[in-house]
């Protein structure tokens, strides 16, 4: 009988699949509790074939392949949760990989749970290469990191899941609606807060959302992502998804975010000082910049 199903949406990562898959099969779950649901966002690459060997060579997998055609990781998402027959559904990353009691604690949480809605765990950080001269835990967030301690709690309305690890009742998005396919990485645009939209919604429904530092993730960095040139794209990208969700909640709520802007600027400078005192440039200039890129994007001074 089916408990979840495992949703994976890709654009263009073909050389990470593998990886994922690997850590699918090494999981402790009965394989006939979960189907793994592949959509396709229009990848050039090869990804079909590589899925396809994937289930030829695991047929006690559940493999279903998917195609979305309109570009964007919203739509592949609500294509994942059209096709999904699972009473659960977990988003995993096509770049990341999970640890081996993944699924079967993600389950075990759930029927804890019965009244939540969603779940979500850490995902720690699987350098390729060297770790960047930059790198802090103010920034770590821009790479994936995501650890919230050791304990399990009830998120409050401030945070939530993020979208490496987050999983769901799948009967939610029929309370809710799905991801708001305004929002969302394209081939070409960082725009994102897809995942903060959905879970305001959750939220303002009054459902339960759960911490479980358990549940792990891990989410692999290219060299390519720590450079200035990608976070730049993405602090902008982040600005821009932050003005078109609180613009479409109302003036009001766009006037809070620059407020809340003004103070992360606030934290932002102390932060410099505290790094420049211990002579870490690097870690107080990125922090300095990030803030920078995120507030030109917020205000609609520049686009990616």
């Amino acid at each position: 009988m089916l408990e979840i199903t495992v949703a994976i949406c890709t654009y263009n990562r073909e050389k990470y699949l593998n990886q994922l898959f690997d850590s699918i099969l090494a999981q402790t779950f009965d394989a006939n509790c979960f189907e793994v649901i592949l959509v396709n966002n229009n990848s050039p690459g090869n990804t079909k074939e590589i899925f396809s060997s994937f289930c030829s060579n695991n047929p006690k997998i559940q493999g279903v392949y998917s195609e979305e055609l309109n570009q964007g990781l919203s739509y592949a998402r609500n294509k994942a949760i059209s096709l999904a027959r699972a009473p659960l559904i977990t988003f995993l990353d096509d770049d990341a990989f999970i640890e081996k009691g993944y699924l079967e604690k993600c389950t075990k949480t759930f029927a804890l749970y019965p009244q939540l809605g969603a779940v979500g765990g850490k995902i720690l950080l699987h350098y390729e290469s060297i770790i960047p001269i930059w790198e802090n835990k103010y920034l770590n967030s821009l790479l994936g990191y995501f650890n919230l301690g050791e304990n399990s709690f009830f998120f409050s309305k401030k945070n939530y899941p993020r979208g490496s690890n987050m999983s769901f009742n799948t009967n939610i998005f029929q309370k809710v609606g799905n991801f708001n396919t305004s929002l969302g990485r394209t081939d070409k645009s960082m725009i994102g807060g897809e995942e903060k939209e959905l879970f305001d919604r959750i939220y303002k429904a009054n459902i339960e959302v759960l911490y479980d530092p358990q549940i792990i993730v891990y989410h692999c960095v290219p060299v390519e992502r720590t450079t200035s040139e990608f976070i730049r794209r993405q602090a902008i990208g982040a600005g821009m998804s932050e003005r078109i969700r609180t613009r479409t909640d109302g003036v009001f709520s766009f006037v809070l975010r620059i407020l809340k802007e003004i103070y992360l600027w606030a934290a932002s400078i102390i932060l410099w000082i505290f790094f420049s005192v211990k002579l870490q440039f690097a870690k107080g200039n990125m922090i300095i910049a990030f803030r920078w890129w995120l507030t030109q994007g917020l205000l609609g001074w520049k686009k990616e």
